[in-house]
Parts: structure tokens; sequence; C-alpha cells
């Protein structure tokens, strides 16, 4: 992103350059090419004279009289008084407008930087290495959630002006659920169905986020966007997995064993996914030998507290919600721990005891995300004012990790 920036200021000072160039140096006098100089033309006369007074045609007293007629007019016609064409091509040939560069000087670079927020994707430019690694410095940390909020805004304003972008409300979606806040992802990803009704994959999006809305459920509006998207294509993979994993919540182990045995034979063998899915279906199909939160190393376990560097003091009796989350994004938790902020500094354990759906758990993934989340209203979604921290990807079995309750999600006012 930076080097895009750089680029962009360097192109704006190299056309303000050309620009402002004539307009602050004047341009070189202009000259009628056809002119004789005033000298040439007094010698030619000072010749005739000369030739008159030796045919005799004029005496000395009435050749000196004649050049020093001749003398005066050169005086009065030299240089510093020019003739009235040249003297109008010249005045406008040197003359400098500053005004008028000024005016180009503000307008120009301002101009291109509004076009480009109204016509452009400033989102696009912004990639998880520009981001700083999650979980370092405070500062870090701090500057990356305001770039994105920043990009997020600017993008929100372009689609009041341009509401018939389907892309840019998809793209508005996935940001807002990447920034913790899934009821305005979820009203984005209506605006992008109600303009691309008929696209599979957007469904299985919107799905994923009415979940989040839901806590974490899958019923109801959920599973509607998930059997529009099999309708449309039978072989989304997330909507495969949205499926199976809606089967198992409502207890229909054969209809979760036909969409996990589809979505695997769509996957590559070898592939982390694929992995995934022949967990969810052995589980599915009752094969495992002993609950997964048996087996060894099906959980991860650590230490939270809150940060010196918090935006504002949590009360004793505010809920703390402790989860952990796939790596793929999806936002629906392997598994929660809840306690109250008078239980910090608290040390965790989360492993498959602790899911919410028997399908959906810690045991089927390589890798996690952890989140600790500190809510005064103690509701399971995430509200603004909420304090969070984060830590992640973890490898599935880590132990010793350190979660730091450091941020708070933005307030409406900030938006």
């Amino acid at each position: 992103m930076t080097m895009f920036w750089l680029g962009a200021a360097l192109l704006v000072v190299l056309c303000m350059a050309v620009l402002l160039r004539p307009l602050l140096r004047g341009a070189a006098p202009v000259r009628d090419a056809d002119a004789v100089p005033a000298s040439e033309v007094y010698r030619d006369q000072v010749h005739e004279l000369d030739g008159d007074l030796r045919r005799g045609t004029l005496d000395a007293g009435q050749r000196h009289a004649a050049q020093d007629e001749l003398g005066r007019r050169l005086l009065d016609d030299g240089p510093a008084a020019p003739s009235a064409d040249g003297g109008a091509s010249q005045g406008k040939g040197a003359r400098r407008s500053p005004a008028l560069a000024a005016l180009l000087l503000a307008v120009v670079p301002s101009a291109a930087i509004l076009l480009y927020l109204q016509l452009g994707n400033p989102l696009a430019l912004w990639r998880s290495g520009d981001m700083g690694p999650m979980g370092k410095e405070d500062m870090g940390h701090e500057l990356s959630n305001a770039q994105v909020e920043g990009l997020v805004n600017q993008l929100a304003q372009r689609l009041r002006a341009q509401p018939d972008d389907a892309q840019g409300w998809y793209m508005l979606g996935r940001s807002y659920a990447a920034l913790e806040r899934p009821a305005d992802a979820a009203a984005a990803y209506a605006k992008a169905v109600e303009l691309v009704p008929d696209e599979a994959m957007l469904r299985a999006d919107y799905a994923d986020v009415l979940a989040s809305v839901n806590g974490g459920s899958l019923r109801g509006p959920a599973q509607a966007q998930i059997d529009r998207a099999l309708a449309l294509d039978p072989d989304q993979p997330k909507a495969l997995a949205l499926a199976a994993s809606a089967a198992m919540e409502r207890g229909d182990k054969a209809q979760a064993v036909a969409h996990w045995e589809h979505l695997y034979r769509l996957l590559p063998p070898q592939s982390q996914t694929a992995a995934r899915v022949a967990a969810s279906l052995a589980e599915a199909r009752g094969e495992a030998p002993e609950p997964a939160a048996q087996v060894a190393g099906a959980s991860v376990s650590g230490r939270v507290a809150v940060s010196g560097k918090a935006p504002r003091k949590p009360g004793p009796d505010e809920t703390v919600f402790i989860y952990a989350r796939p790596v793929d994004g999806s936002r629906m938790p392997l598994a929660v721990l809840r306690r109250q902020v008078r239980d910090l500094p608290l040390s965790f354990r989360l492993d498959d005891s602790l899911a919410m759906d028997a399908g959906h758990r810690i045991s089927s993934q390589q890798s996690v995300m952890l989140e600790a989340r500190i809510s005064a209203s103690g509701n399971a979604i995430a509200q603004p004012g909420d304090l969070v921290g984060k830590a992640g990807p973890l490898a599935v079995g880590s132990r010793a990790v350190d979660i730091s309750i450091d941020s708070m999600l933005p307030s409406p006012e900030s938006k």
C-alpha cells in the first residue's frame, strides 16, 4: 500500500511540474521575424545622405542637419520604445500567472484523491502484511485497526453514492465480519444478495454471518440462505459445510454425513480442509473411538488478562467470553468459555467439551484463532464498547498462550 501511495504522489508531482512551470517562469519574448532593426535602417539612410552629398543634391550643412534628425528618430524608436505590434507580443509572451498556478496546485491533487476514493477501490490496497503481526506491539495493533476502520468507512461512503455496486457491498460485508461487526456485515450482504440473487458463494457467506448474528445457530434465516445456495450450486464448498453443520445442529446425522461426503469428494485428498472434513465425517458416522475432547492435544490453553493500556476499566460483573474459531474466517465458535471480569487474570482451557456444535469442534482443526471479549451487556454478539484481545493462528495443542485484552470495538459515533 505504501508503494502505491508513493507512486501516486510522484505522478501528481510530475503533473504539477508540467502544469506550473510555464505559468511561473513566463514565456520568452516573442519577436517579429520580419522586423528590421532600427540601427540598420539608420545606417542605410546615412549612406543615402552621403550619396546625395557626392552627387551634389545636398550641401554639407543640409547633410549634417538630416543626419541629426535621423539620430533623434533612432533614439525615439530604439529598444526602449518598441513598435505597437512588437510590444504587445512581448507583453503577452512574458506575462506570468501565479494566481492560476496556486489554484491548480490546490485543486488538481485534491481532485485526484477524491476521484480515486469515489471511483477506485481503496480497500483493495490493504493487505494483511501491511497490518503488522497480530498480538505484537500495542501501538502497531492500534494503528492497524485505525487503518482498516478508515478504509472500510471510505468504502461505505462510496456505496452510499453508488448503491448498485454489488461487488462493493460484498467486500463491505466481508470487511465488517473481519471487524467483529456481524450485524453490519449482515446488512451489507443483504444488499449484495438483493443485487446478485443467483450467486451461491455470496449466499453461503451471508448464511455464515447470519449464524453469528443468531448466536452461532444456523437455524432460520441462515438455513434459508444455505438451501438457496445449494439450489444454485450443489457443489458450493462452504454451503455444503454449513449444511452439514446445520444438520448436526438439528440432530440429522444422516443428512450431515451426506453433505460431508459430498464435500470430501470435491477436495484435494491431501489438503488440510479434507483432513478436517474427514474428522467431521467420522464424528457424524459415529466412528470416533472416544470423545474427541479426550484425544491428546485436542485443546488450547493459556491465560487471559486485561492490559493496563485498555481504553476503559471494566466492572467486576461484566461478562468475559473466551472463544476459539477456525482460521478460515468462519464466525461460528469451535469452543466458548464464559466467566466474569472478577475472575481475571484467568487460566483457561478450550476443548471439545465446550463446543456449541458437535460437528464443529477444536479436534477437527489443525490451528485456531483465539479471542477474549469483555461485554458490559453480557450479549454473546459483539457490541460497540466491548473490550477485546486476540491471539493466533495457533496450532491445536498449544499451551501457555497469553491473551491481552487491550482494545475496544468502535462506537457508532466513530463509524
